[in-house]
Protein backbone atom coordinates (compact mmCIF):
# COMPACT_ATOMS: atom_id res chain seq x y z
CA UNK A 1 0.00 0.00 0.00
CA UNK A 2 1.46 3.56 -1.02
CA UNK A 3 1.79 5.66 2.10
CA UNK A 4 -0.15 8.91 0.43
CA UNK A 5 -3.29 9.10 2.35
CA UNK A 6 -4.37 10.03 5.54
CA UNK A 7 -6.48 8.24 8.53
CA UNK A 8 -9.60 9.13 9.34
CA UNK A 9 -11.10 7.55 12.50
CA UNK A 10 -14.27 7.69 14.48
CA UNK A 11 -17.80 8.79 13.69
CA UNK A 12 -20.33 8.15 10.53
CA UNK A 13 -24.06 8.22 10.72
CA UNK A 14 -26.73 9.36 9.16
CA UNK A 15 -27.70 13.33 9.86
CA UNK A 16 -31.37 14.60 9.51
CA UNK A 17 -31.34 18.40 10.20
CA UNK A 18 -34.43 20.58 10.61
CA UNK A 19 -34.09 24.48 9.79
CA UNK A 20 -37.35 26.73 9.88
CA UNK A 21 -38.72 29.12 7.22
CA UNK A 22 -38.79 31.99 10.41
CA UNK A 23 -38.62 32.14 13.86
CA UNK A 24 -38.47 28.63 15.56
CA UNK A 25 -41.50 28.46 17.58
CA UNK A 26 -40.61 25.60 20.15
CA UNK A 27 -43.38 23.15 20.86
CA UNK A 28 -44.74 23.38 17.76
CA UNK A 29 -44.51 22.71 14.53
CA UNK A 30 -42.39 24.69 12.21
CA UNK A 31 -42.73 25.04 8.23
CA UNK A 32 -39.14 24.68 6.88
CA UNK A 33 -36.79 22.89 5.19
CA UNK A 34 -35.81 19.24 6.34
CA UNK A 35 -31.98 17.88 4.53
CA UNK A 36 -30.99 13.92 5.12
CA UNK A 37 -26.64 13.68 4.56
CA UNK A 38 -24.21 11.38 5.47
CA UNK A 39 -22.45 12.46 8.44
CA UNK A 40 -20.67 11.64 11.57
CA UNK A 41 -17.36 14.05 12.47
CA UNK A 42 -14.62 11.75 11.18
CA UNK A 43 -16.63 10.84 8.27
CA UNK A 44 -17.56 14.95 7.40
CA UNK A 45 -14.00 15.12 7.72
CA UNK A 46 -13.05 12.20 5.55
CA UNK A 47 -15.39 13.69 2.79
CA UNK A 48 -13.71 16.92 3.14
CA UNK A 49 -10.59 16.12 2.65
CA UNK A 50 -11.47 13.94 -0.42
CA UNK A 51 -13.25 16.45 -2.03
CA UNK A 52 -9.97 18.25 -1.08
CA UNK A 53 -8.03 16.18 -3.09
CA UNK A 54 -6.55 13.66 -0.28
CA UNK A 55 -6.93 10.04 -0.34
CA UNK A 56 -8.69 8.75 2.98
CA UNK A 57 -9.19 5.81 4.45
CA UNK A 58 -11.90 6.05 6.94
CA UNK A 59 -11.98 3.61 9.61
CA UNK A 60 -15.78 3.41 11.47
CA UNK A 61 -17.85 0.48 12.13
CA UNK A 62 -21.49 0.29 10.45
CA UNK A 63 -24.15 -1.03 11.59
CA UNK A 64 -26.33 -4.13 9.87
CA UNK A 65 -28.75 -2.03 8.22
CA UNK A 66 -29.91 0.00 4.86
CA UNK A 67 -27.91 2.60 6.47
CA UNK A 68 -24.65 1.56 6.35
CA UNK A 69 -25.33 0.10 2.70
CA UNK A 70 -26.21 3.85 1.45
CA UNK A 71 -22.79 5.09 3.61
CA UNK A 72 -20.67 2.82 2.16
CA UNK A 73 -21.81 3.42 -1.51
CA UNK A 74 -21.67 7.16 -0.85
CA UNK A 75 -17.86 6.57 0.50
CA UNK A 76 -17.22 4.65 -2.50
CA UNK A 77 -18.67 7.23 -4.62
CA UNK A 78 -16.47 9.81 -3.11
CA UNK A 79 -13.13 7.76 -3.25
CA UNK A 80 -13.22 7.23 0.48
CA UNK A 81 -11.42 3.91 1.54
CA UNK A 82 -13.41 1.68 4.14
CA UNK A 83 -11.57 -1.09 3.57
CA UNK A 84 -10.80 -1.47 7.02
CA UNK A 85 -13.80 -0.25 8.71
CA UNK A 86 -16.65 -3.29 9.90
CA UNK A 87 -20.13 -4.02 9.80
CA UNK A 88 -21.25 -5.08 12.92
CA UNK A 89 -24.24 -8.01 13.40
CA UNK A 90 -27.66 -6.40 14.40
CA UNK A 91 -26.11 -3.04 15.19
CA UNK A 92 -27.78 0.14 14.15
CA UNK A 93 -26.06 2.97 12.10
CA UNK A 94 -25.39 5.68 14.32
CA UNK A 95 -28.16 8.81 13.84
CA UNK A 96 -27.63 12.35 14.47
CA UNK A 97 -30.36 14.42 14.66
CA UNK A 98 -30.83 18.52 14.85
CA UNK A 99 -33.14 21.14 14.65
CA UNK A 100 -31.73 24.64 14.07
CA UNK A 101 -32.97 28.71 14.18
CA UNK A 102 -33.58 30.32 11.18
CA UNK A 103 -30.49 31.57 10.97
CA UNK A 104 -29.13 28.22 10.41
CA UNK A 105 -27.82 27.79 14.13
CA UNK A 106 -28.36 24.39 15.40
CA UNK A 107 -30.58 24.67 18.69
CA UNK A 108 -31.40 20.64 19.56
CA UNK A 109 -29.64 17.37 18.72
CA UNK A 110 -30.68 14.45 19.67
CA UNK A 111 -27.20 11.32 18.98
CA UNK A 112 -27.93 7.68 18.91
CA UNK A 113 -24.22 6.24 18.71
CA UNK A 114 -23.89 3.18 21.07
CA UNK A 115 -22.07 1.42 17.91
CA UNK A 116 -19.20 3.40 18.82
CA UNK A 117 -18.55 1.23 22.03
CA UNK A 118 -17.56 -1.82 19.06
CA UNK A 119 -13.89 1.08 18.44
CA UNK A 120 -11.66 -0.83 20.84
CA UNK A 121 -8.24 -0.95 21.59
CA UNK A 122 -8.33 -4.60 20.12
CA UNK A 123 -10.58 -3.15 16.78
CA UNK A 124 -8.43 -0.66 16.18
CA UNK A 125 -4.63 -2.28 17.46
CA UNK A 126 -5.43 -4.75 14.14
CA UNK A 127 -5.16 -1.77 11.95
CA UNK A 128 -2.10 0.00 13.90
CA UNK A 129 -0.14 -0.87 10.78
CA UNK A 130 -2.29 0.45 8.57
CA UNK A 131 -2.66 3.75 10.71
CA UNK A 132 1.42 4.36 11.25
CA UNK A 133 1.69 4.14 7.60
CA UNK A 134 -0.51 6.87 6.43
CA UNK A 135 0.58 10.81 6.54
CA UNK A 136 -1.62 12.10 9.13
CA UNK A 137 -4.29 10.38 11.55
CA UNK A 138 -7.03 12.03 12.57
CA UNK A 139 -9.79 11.25 15.13
CA UNK A 140 -13.05 12.42 16.63
CA UNK A 141 -14.09 11.94 20.63
CA UNK A 142 -16.65 9.56 19.67
CA UNK A 143 -14.09 7.45 20.04
CA UNK A 144 -14.52 5.73 23.32
CA UNK A 145 -11.85 7.19 25.79
CA UNK A 146 -10.18 4.20 26.41
CA UNK A 147 -9.35 3.43 22.77
CA UNK A 148 -8.83 7.28 22.19
CA UNK A 149 -5.82 6.82 24.93
CA UNK A 150 -4.62 3.58 23.03
CA UNK A 151 -4.25 5.24 20.12
CA UNK A 152 -2.55 8.52 21.02
CA UNK A 153 0.32 6.13 23.00
CA UNK A 154 0.58 4.20 20.27
CA UNK A 155 -0.15 6.13 16.85
CA UNK A 156 3.34 7.79 15.88
CA UNK A 157 2.40 9.99 12.60
CA UNK A 158 0.99 13.65 13.75
CA UNK A 159 -2.64 12.90 15.14
CA UNK A 160 -5.43 15.79 14.51
CA UNK A 161 -8.22 15.96 16.85
CA UNK A 162 -12.18 17.25 16.40
CA UNK A 163 -13.33 17.70 20.00
CA UNK A 164 -16.96 17.40 18.85
CA UNK A 165 -18.61 18.20 22.03
CA UNK A 166 -18.24 19.76 25.94
CA UNK A 167 -18.87 16.37 27.50
CA UNK A 168 -16.90 14.16 24.71
CA UNK A 169 -13.69 16.69 25.43
CA UNK A 170 -13.22 15.21 29.16
CA UNK A 171 -11.99 12.05 26.97
CA UNK A 172 -8.84 13.89 26.01
CA UNK A 173 -7.79 15.27 29.64
CA UNK A 174 -5.09 13.02 29.57
CA UNK A 175 -4.19 11.84 26.37
CA UNK A 176 -2.69 15.49 25.00
CA UNK A 177 0.48 14.53 25.12
CA UNK A 178 0.81 13.39 21.71
CA UNK A 179 -1.62 15.24 19.95
CA UNK A 180 -0.30 17.12 16.71
CA UNK A 181 -3.39 19.53 16.32
CA UNK A 182 -6.78 20.39 17.96
CA UNK A 183 -9.88 22.23 17.42
CA UNK A 184 -11.32 22.64 20.40
CA UNK A 185 -14.43 25.84 21.19
CA UNK A 186 -13.48 28.52 24.47
CA UNK A 187 -15.73 26.14 26.41
CA UNK A 188 -13.72 22.42 25.25
CA UNK A 189 -10.56 24.84 26.10
CA UNK A 190 -11.64 25.49 29.20
CA UNK A 191 -12.18 21.92 30.31
CA UNK A 192 -8.79 20.64 28.60
CA UNK A 193 -7.02 23.72 30.57
CA UNK A 194 -8.88 24.31 33.75
CA UNK A 195 -8.70 27.61 33.45
CA UNK A 196 -12.18 29.94 32.99
CA UNK A 197 -11.92 31.81 29.84
CA UNK A 198 -13.28 35.60 30.00
CA UNK A 199 -11.24 37.62 27.99
CA UNK A 200 -7.90 37.57 25.65
CA UNK A 201 -5.37 37.28 28.49
CA UNK A 202 -7.62 34.27 29.76
CA UNK A 203 -7.55 33.28 26.35
CA UNK A 204 -3.73 32.92 26.21
CA UNK A 205 -3.24 31.63 29.20
CA UNK A 206 -5.61 28.52 28.55
CA UNK A 207 -3.71 28.16 25.07
CA UNK A 208 -0.77 28.16 26.62
CA UNK A 209 -1.33 25.27 29.44
CA UNK A 210 -2.54 23.20 26.86
CA UNK A 211 0.64 23.88 24.36
CA UNK A 212 2.54 22.83 27.10
CA UNK A 213 0.49 19.94 27.87
CA UNK A 214 2.05 18.85 24.45
CA UNK A 215 -0.49 19.57 21.50
CA UNK A 216 2.01 21.24 18.87
CA UNK A 217 -1.23 23.34 16.99
CA UNK A 218 -3.61 24.71 18.70
CA UNK A 219 -7.32 26.57 16.92
CA UNK A 220 -9.54 27.51 19.55
CA UNK A 221 -12.86 28.47 17.38
CA UNK A 222 -14.51 31.66 18.78
CA UNK A 223 -17.92 30.97 16.98
CA UNK A 224 -18.71 33.98 14.63
CA UNK A 225 -15.83 35.69 15.94
CA UNK A 226 -13.06 33.53 13.88
CA UNK A 227 -10.44 31.60 15.54
CA UNK A 228 -7.59 31.98 17.74
CA UNK A 229 -4.27 30.20 16.75
CA UNK A 230 -1.18 29.10 18.00
CA UNK A 231 1.65 26.96 18.03
CA UNK A 232 3.61 28.30 21.03
CA UNK A 233 5.52 30.28 19.57
CA UNK A 234 3.17 32.01 17.10
CA UNK A 235 -0.20 33.02 18.02
CA UNK A 236 -3.34 35.44 16.47
CA UNK A 237 -6.80 35.57 16.01
CA UNK A 238 -8.23 35.42 12.32
CA UNK A 239 -12.28 37.19 11.62
CA UNK A 240 -14.80 34.39 10.14
CA UNK A 241 -15.21 35.38 6.94
CA UNK A 242 -18.79 36.68 7.31
CA UNK A 243 -21.39 36.10 4.35
CA UNK A 244 -25.04 34.84 4.63
CA UNK A 245 -24.91 31.56 6.44
CA UNK A 246 -26.86 28.55 5.32
CA UNK A 247 -26.53 25.82 7.54
CA UNK A 248 -23.70 26.20 10.36
CA UNK A 249 -23.58 22.35 10.45
CA UNK A 250 -20.68 20.29 9.84
CA UNK A 251 -18.37 23.89 9.50
CA UNK A 252 -15.72 22.61 12.44
CA UNK A 253 -15.18 19.35 10.37
CA UNK A 254 -14.53 21.51 7.52
CA UNK A 255 -11.70 23.76 9.06
CA UNK A 256 -10.31 20.77 10.48
CA UNK A 257 -9.86 19.32 7.23
CA UNK A 258 -8.49 22.50 5.87
CA UNK A 259 -5.98 22.89 8.59
CA UNK A 260 -5.12 19.40 7.71
CA UNK A 261 -4.48 20.27 4.10
CA UNK A 262 -2.83 22.92 4.81
CA UNK A 263 -0.37 20.83 6.79
CA UNK A 264 0.00 18.47 4.08
CA UNK A 265 1.15 20.97 1.83
CA UNK A 266 3.45 22.48 4.72
CA UNK A 267 1.24 26.21 5.76
CA UNK A 268 2.74 27.40 8.89
CA UNK A 269 -0.03 27.23 11.54
CA UNK A 270 -0.98 30.53 10.67
CA UNK A 271 -1.71 29.49 6.89
CA UNK A 272 -3.19 26.30 8.34
CA UNK A 273 -5.89 28.63 10.43
CA UNK A 274 -6.54 30.71 6.91
CA UNK A 275 -6.95 27.28 5.00
CA UNK A 276 -9.39 26.43 7.84
CA UNK A 277 -11.70 29.45 7.73
CA UNK A 278 -11.92 29.41 3.87
CA UNK A 279 -12.93 25.44 4.04
CA UNK A 280 -15.27 26.72 6.94
CA UNK A 281 -16.88 29.05 4.69
CA UNK A 282 -17.88 27.09 1.89
CA UNK A 283 -19.47 24.71 4.47
CA UNK A 284 -21.64 27.30 5.78
CA UNK A 285 -22.91 28.38 2.57
CA UNK A 286 -24.57 25.07 1.68
CA UNK A 287 -27.87 23.49 3.22
CA UNK A 288 -25.59 20.15 3.35
CA UNK A 289 -23.20 19.28 6.17
CA UNK A 290 -19.88 18.80 3.60
CA UNK A 291 -20.51 21.62 0.69
CA UNK A 292 -20.61 20.32 -2.79
CA UNK A 293 -18.43 23.14 -3.39
CA UNK A 294 -14.88 21.96 -1.31
CA UNK A 295 -11.82 21.84 -3.38
CA UNK A 296 -8.26 22.57 -3.34
CA UNK A 297 -9.38 25.57 -5.30
CA UNK A 298 -11.83 26.82 -4.03
CA UNK A 299 -9.77 27.06 -0.76
CA UNK A 300 -7.02 28.59 -2.35
CA UNK A 301 -9.01 31.51 -3.70
CA UNK A 302 -10.57 32.47 -0.65
CA UNK A 303 -6.79 32.44 0.91
CA UNK A 304 -5.98 34.53 -2.00
CA UNK A 305 -8.83 36.76 -1.69
CA UNK A 306 -9.10 37.53 1.94
CA UNK A 307 -5.91 37.36 3.35
CA UNK A 308 -3.30 38.73 0.56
Amino acid sequence: MMNDYVCAIGGVNIDISGTPSSILNPNDSNPGKVTTSMGGVARNIAENLSRIGVNVEFISVFGDDHYAKEIESNCKKLNISTQFSKKIANGGTSIYLCINDEHGEMQLAISDMDIYKHLTPEFLGKRLEVINSSKACILDTNIPKETLEYLVSNVKVPIFVDTVSVKKTEKLKNCLYNIYALKPNIREAEILSDIIIKDGDDLAQAANIIINKGVKRLFISLGADGVYYTDGENEGILPSITDEIINTTGAGDSFLAGTIWAYLKNFDVEGCAKAGLSASYICVKSYKTVSEDMSEENILKLIESKWR
